[in-house]
């Protein structure tokens, strides 16, 4: 049975692919539901399919299965994409990209993305890599590097001070588990700072999430691959969940379609820039209230596209 989960402006993703898309990449393939659409609505499509989660790449296969003859799985991170792609020697009409976590990883608890339930500080996306985990952060780094992750990654105001309560707190026992963690951190926030229905730990979590999987230079890498790899009329859709994402994406988008580096006071251009193409989006597609309604957890996703020249 395919576990459920409900993909982020599925209706806007189908209705911004190009016209005549024959090659699709999906480079967070997740449990497939996007890939499924565009599949099903562009029947002679090829789709070449990319996770960093194993567990994910075995779902969405199940999914993809009467797909199969069109679709070609992969392994892979961002950073580890362009071998891949450079080997097929092939351009695509629409290249997706859904950054974040997906239902599927918050609901397994042994991955320890979620306070909701309990689980292993471990928020690795993909299991098998050798790297520092959740649990590292926590209860080894010091605490102007926990500080430094909570502000960067999660822009927390109290950055400091639950930084500085973890390392003391540590000092007597170190943490184990997602719900510990969670409800210290609450402990940590005056209660007139708390917002109804927003876990005061979900900063925290994010910021953790993001630096144990790198997340921001896995975005960067993608944005640097992804452009090379576009036909001519072909869109890059990026769908992002929190403002460090989207600014990346808006100022990546921005420079492709004006990379001149002139000074402003010059009566023309001398740099030889030529742009790239243009954002179809000047500003973010979010969900509708209706989605939102449906999938709580979309509220914060924004879409933009850009077309290559």
């Amino acid at each position: 049975m395919i576990p459920q989960h409900i993909p982020v402006l599925q209706q806007e993703i189908q209705d911004y692919a190009p016209q005549h898309t024959k090659t699709v990449l999906d480079c967070t393939l997740g449990a497939g539901g996007h890939s499924e659409a565009l599949l099903t609505r562009f029947n002679q499509a090829m789709l070449v399919a990319i996770d960093r989660d194993p567990a994910a790449l075995n779902t969405a296969k199940k999914r993809l299965h009467p797909h199969r003859l069109r679709t070609q799985f992969h392994h892979s991170s961002f950073s580890t994409l362009s071998p891949i792609l450079g080997s097929m020697q092939c351009e695509f009409d629409y290249i997706i990209a859904d950054i974040g976590i997906s239902s599927l990883q918050l609901n397994q608890s042994e991955r320890g993305f979620s306070f909701m339930q309990d689980g292993p500080l471990d928020m690795r996306m993909n299991p098998e890599m050798d790297c520092p985990t959740a649990d590292y952060w926590i209860n080894e780094a010091t605490q102007e590097e926990l500080a430094n992750i909570f502000q960067k990654f999660g822009e927390e105001r109290f950055a400091r001070k639950i930084a500085h309560g973890i390392v003391e707190k540590r000092k007597i026992k170190k943490f184990s588990s997602t719900q510990q963690l969670a409800e210290y951190v609450k402990s940590l926030i005056p209660r007139r700072f708390q917002r109804q229905g927003f876990h005061p730990a979900t900063l925290v979590f994010q910021a953790l999430r993001i630096a144990v999987n790198d997340e921001l230079q896995e975005l960067e890498s993608l944005l640097e691959t992804a452009i090379k790899y576009l036909n001519t009329k072909g869109r890059l859709a990026v769908i992002s969940f929190h403002s460090l994402e989207d600014r990346l994406v808006k100022h990546q988008f921005r420079q492709w379609e004006d990379p001149c580096t002139c000074p402003k006071d010059l009566p023309y251009c001398v740099c030889n820039s030529s742009p790239l193409g243009k954002q179809i989006t000047k500003r973010p597609i979010c969900p509708s209230s209706q989605e939102i309604l449906k999938n709580p957890r979309s509220r914060s996703a924004k879409l933009r596209i850009f077309e290559y020249h």
